[in-house]
């Protein structure tokens, strides 16, 4: 299993997976960190590293669920001087013993793992395995340049900064209703979503900005630093209240905070499938694709337990 003390090690490897698979490596530490915070993830279980005989990191996954009769998501990464030797292969057995396990006995549910789109050898290797290509997710990404300006409110519409309390449920609220019917939609209890937010190393509820009609919250963006960038984590508007322009607002608002704050770059991930068309309301907003990310998935059912 990995311990804390392979972090740096893990950020090196998965940065020099990134410069293979898609030619650029990105900041991966509040990548690994997220996961590793989330209380329904144990390390010593949920995770497993493969040494080379110098004791160096090769390879490392996890395994991912907050609720194992749901859904579980598995995730891989092999440095690339060692891949094509089995390594993978062997991770992603892993992965599915380790999903049978948590899955109730009897109960069938998607095991869903990823790779980066230009990697024929991984899409290779899981269709092999049975896995079938379900989803695409684009990151997209603009520049920021001083002085963007901030947009008017859209009409009837009030856009201001949360705090902690009733604006934080407000946001949970908020994101439950507007994203019940996404791919991989998983409902959480208020304290599961703030136990969640609140283990990101950027997250902070007065970068949040909500939207209101009246005195009823009707929109969210939540923004989340994340080392030399800033991600637009949740984009949310209640379906009643979508086509007034209040989704474009929320994100012209944040292109404008973060602006203000010293970054030069934003980011956004969103599932190309997207049914509310966030898709072509971001690259409205000057967003391009910066990489692709393939999802796949397998069904798997929970084995007998031994006790």
């Amino acid at each position: 299993a990995a311990v804390r003390g392979d972090l740096d090690a893990l950020v090196e490897l998965f940065q020099r997976a990134d410069l293979a698979d898609v030619g650029f490596a990105d900041p991966a530490r509040d990548e690994i960190l997220e996961t590793w915070a989330q209380p329904w993830f144990d390390l010593a279980r949920d995770s497993l590293v493969v040494q080379a005989p110098d004791d160096a990191l090769v390879a490392y996954c996890e395994v991912v669920a907050k609720d194992p009769s749901i859904q579980l998501f598995g995730y891989a990464k092999v440095d690339p001087p060692h891949r094509r030797v089995g390594i993978g292969s062997y991770l992603v057995g892993w992965i599915e013993s380790r999903a049978v396990e948590r899955v109730p006995w009897g109960v069938t549910v998607p095991l869903r793992n990823g790779h980066a789109s230009p990697d024929v050898a991984a899409a290779a290797l899981f269709e092999a395995r049975g896995y079938e290509h379900v989803r695409s997710f684009w990151h997209m990404q603009r520049d920021l340049e001083v002085g963007y300006p901030a947009p008017p409110d859209p009409e009837g519409i009030t856009i201001r900064f949360g705090t902690k309390g009733d604006d934080q449920r407000a946001a949970w609220a908020i994101l439950e209703e507007a994203f019940k019917d996404h791919f991989g939609y998983e409902p959480f209890a208020y304290d599961e979503w703030l136990a969640m937010w609140s283990a990101f190393p950027g997250y902070d509820p007065t970068w949040v900005l909500l939207a209101f009609e009246g005195e009823e919250p009707v929109g969210v963006s939540m923004l989340l630093p994340s080392e030399d960038i800033v991600w637009v984590g949740e984009l949310g508007v209640l379906a009643h209240w979508r086509g007034r322009g209040i989704g474009m607002a929320l994100l012209q608002r944040s292109f404008a905070f973060i602006a203000s704050e010293g970054y030069g770059h934003v980011r956004i991930g969103v599932d190309t499938e997207n049914t509310t068309g966030a898709t072509r309301l971001y690259e409205r907003a000057g967003t391009t694709v910066r990489r692709e990310y393939r999802v796949v998935e397998r069904r798997i059912e929970g084995a007998p337990r031994a006790d």
